[in-house]
């Protein structure tokens, strides 16, 4: 089971940051049963592999940490105990080529832990990671659209640079959902997060993916992308469907709860 939590007073803010390729704080029970607290450039499902990968190694002791490797990723993971039989997980990740500089990590993760347990503000503790550990932003999106099955328009966001798109997001919308209703035969059961990609439009790729009915369209620069755009594009659609399946499921037409996901998308790319 994996929950999202919102619910976490003072960290100590330095101007060195750190680029990985991933961070999350987690907090683990001896069922292995995960809740989030932070996350930003890993998947809650690849979160949740990784804790069951070393899950007997972490409930063993009282704190420790494990260093990995796991295809072309480094693994850097320290556990503390907050009760008897919870854990605080912090994880760093990043491409197996690159040096983490292990010590300055401990003591993030140290100061991290004490403010966790001191009832620190969530707010606080996002901050502190947002300032102090960087991913590297896809940059070659020119929009984002999310819509539902029927062609209603949840949230987009356009370069505004292309105010040719951004004026017309609402019927591209409609369009992008007529695509995928006519495809079905090509991409299968929904459900499964398959996708209907790479339509040439002219000197841009289209990108249509679907998951849970919902639909996530991405018009990228044929010629100005980074390779970690790929990736982001599923970590947006694993983002927006925990954090709001069940606005989605009782939807009445409030796009209010959306507007914040802006913040998710920027953390990600430059648009």
């Amino acid at each position: 089971m994996i929950i999202l939590n919102e619910n976490f007073q003072n960290l100590e803010y330095k101007s060195e940051t750190f680029p990985l390729r991933g961070f999350c704080i987690s907090e683990v029970n001896s069922s292995g049963n995960l809740e989030i607290i932070f996350q930003k450039g890993i998947g809650i499902t690849l979160t949740q592999k990784i804790i069951d990968l070393y899950k007997d190694k972490i409930t063993q002791k009282r704190q420790g940490y494990i260093k990995d490797k796991i295809g072309d990723l480094t693994i850097y993971l320290h556990f503390f105990e907050k009760k008897p039989d919870n854990k605080i997980v912090i994880m760093y990740i990043d491409e197996i080529d690159n040096l983490m500089n292990y010590t300055k990590l401990y003591h993030i993760s140290k100061q991290l832990y004490n403010n966790i347990c001191s009832n620190t503000s969530y707010n606080n503790i996002k901050n502190f990671c947002d300032d102090t550990i960087k991913i590297p932003k896809g940059t070659g999106i020119i929009g984002v659209f999310i819509i539902d099955k029927v062609g209603f328009l949840y949230f987009s966001k356009i370069n505004k640079n292309r105010p040719n798109i951004a004026n017309h997001n609402f019927q591209i919308a409609g369009f992008l959902s007529a695509i995928l209703i006519y495809s079905q035969d090509f991409i299968g059961n929904q459900e499964c997060g398959l996708k209907l990609e790479d339509i040439n439009l002219g000197g841009y790729h289209l990108f249509l993916k679907t998951k849970n009915n919902v639909i996530f369209a991405y018009i990228v620069d044929k010629d100005n992308t980074t390779k970690n755009i790929n990736r982001y594009m599923q970590l947006i659609m694993e983002e927006f469907i925990y954090s709001y399946s069940s606005h989605i499921k009782n939807f009445k037409g409030d796009l209010t709860p959306f507007h914040k996901f802006e913040k998710i998308i920027d953390q990600y790319f430059e648009i």
